[in-house]
């Protein structure tokens, strides 16, 4: 029996950083869903933390090559809560 592969019409993912090409690097946790749900859309639409010219990226540290990705803009303004350390104070 052979199942189909689900194809979206349109896969939006964040990236950590890419290149103006759209080869993208994902950061932590987000390396685990964010490239096969990029690669099962008819058109990809990638935001991006950090943008950087074409060849700023090492080849080996691509998680996401071009290829799969059509649009790509970097976002602005990103509240990170959980990343903010937080001390009690001294007694």
């Amino acid at each position: 029996m052979l199942e189909h592969a689900i194809r979206g019409d349109f896969a939006i993912v964040k990236a950590w950083k890419g290149d103006r090409w759209g080869n993208l690097v994902f950061n932590k946790t987000s390396r685990n869903f964010n490239p096969l749900v990029a690669t099962a859309g008819k058109v990809t639409i990638v935001e991006v933390e950090e943008l950087v010219e074409v060849g700023a990226i090492d080849p080996d540290q691509v998680h996401l090559p071009s290829i799969y990705v059509q649009r790509i803009f970097q976002g602005t303004s990103y509240e990170k809560p959980i990343e903010q350390k937080t001390v009690s104070p001294r007694s």
